[in-house]
């Protein structure tokens, strides 16, 4: 086995592969949630916990567990027979009710395992301080309406993460994208919408806030076509390596730029051709930081901040406008990355006996000391 130390250079700058892989990681966390509609998701999750909050009674909970053993295994078992009771009348439980108390036991745990931590909040005791059954058989129509609620509503932000998550390491294992990569990662991206459409769209789409129609369906999978062999010939531009040794800055800089122009290119017509139904903007950003990446550049967040002059750069195609835009992104994601990679240096070295020489390697952090030497950036 090689104990060969394995590094990554993103623009220039030299990372651990360790490091690299932790920070990735929290870049595509953060790249999820600048998804709108990942960020909806979540907006109608937060809703429903806020509403479940308020309707859960921690006194009732905490005299619950005060209670004698037996008397809350009682409560428990009496508790378990009213959620099944409730599932039969609101049609979750079609089987017959025989009243056998091994059966509504086999029926809770089978399907209401997601109330257990919320029931003894829902319990309702008499002035005497006794469980009252009637009072809490009414009290827990209010738990019974909210909790599958919120229980969809987390369903569905979690796999609206999962999928987009999913689609990004996807796309980060292609060694080229094709149009059929293209429909893959989108079809990841929509794995769990229970209407998405695998393929290009069928049916034409309208962006509310564009200022422009996007193409029409059965211009799709030939625009996409063209779209790929103009990025394939870079647009007519001239790409050339910017962390190529011994070139002056501003010649590093051009170069920079005109990465960034491509992918701007690609992204704004990507976006303008609105090739699916839906998810056409959390893949064209995917897309985006893919190629990025392989192209040894920090990726790129659209934050709230941007997001107006990112769908403006878009809607009166301004190249020049989203160039800008993704280089200043990328810039604020690597010097995020330095800082959280010096951050963990330097806690690494508080714990590792400082005479260790393997401490020296740790020094070979973004600035790339022994392999990417600086000769000429004047």
């Amino acid at each position: 086995m090689s104990n060969k130390k394995e590094f990554v250079v993103v623009a220039g700058k030299k990372f651990s592969l360790s490091a690299y892989e932790y920070l990735l990681s929290r870049f595509k966390e953060a790249f999820s949630h600048t998804s709108l509609s990942v960020e909806k998701a979540y907006e109608e999750l937060e809703k429903c916990n806020i509403t479940l909050e308020k309707s859960m009674d921690k006194n009732a909970y905490e005299y619950y567990s005060l209670l004698p053993h037996s008397e809350r295994n009682r409560i428990r078992s009496i508790l378990h027979q009213i959620i099944v009771f409730k599932g039969s009348v609101y049609g979750v439980i079609t089987e017959k009710l025989t009243g056998d108390t091994k059966q509504f036991e086999r029926l809770y745990h089978d399907n209401f395992m997601y109330f257990e931590k919320y029931i003894y909040y829902y319990i309702r005791y008499d002035a005497d301080g006794n469980f009252d059954k009637v009072a809490t058989l009414h009290n827990l129509d209010t738990l019974f309406v909210n909790l599958p609620l919120r229980r969809l509503a987390y369903d569905k932000a979690y796999n609206m993460k999962k999928d987009n998550l999913d689609a990004f390491d996807y796309a980060m294992c292609l060694d080229e994208i094709t149009s059929e990569e293209i429909i893959n990662i989108n079809s990841l991206v929509n794995f769990s919408d229970v209407d998405k459409v695998d393929g290009y769209k069928t049916t034409n789409n309208d962006i509310v806030t564009s200022s422009f129609t996007p193409l029409d369906k059965k211009f799709v999978p030939s625009e996409m076509e063209k779209l790929l062999e103009d990025y394939k010939h870079d647009f007519g531009l001239t790409i050339l390596d910017p962390d190529e040794e011994n070139i002056t800055t501003e010649e590093r800089n051009k170069r920079r730029y005109k990465l960034f122009e491509k992918e701007a290119t690609f992204h704004i017509r990507f976006e303008r051709i609105h090739p699916f139904n839906d998810g056409n903007g959390r893949t064209g950003r995917i897309i985006m930081n893919r190629n990025l990446l392989k192209s040894k550049q920090a990726p790129v967040l659209i934050t709230d901040v941007m997001s107006d002059d990112y769908k403006h750069y878009i809607n009166t195609f301004d190249v020049d406008g989203l160039t800008k835009l993704l280089l200043s992104s990328s810039s604020q994601q690597l010097s995020n990355w330095i800082s959280l990679y010096k951050a963990g240096l330097e806690i690494r070295k508080k714990t590792i006996n400082p005479n260790n020489d393997k401490l020296a390697e740790l020094e070979e952090y973004s600035e790339g000391k022994k392999h990417i030497k600086k000769k000429n950036d004047d």
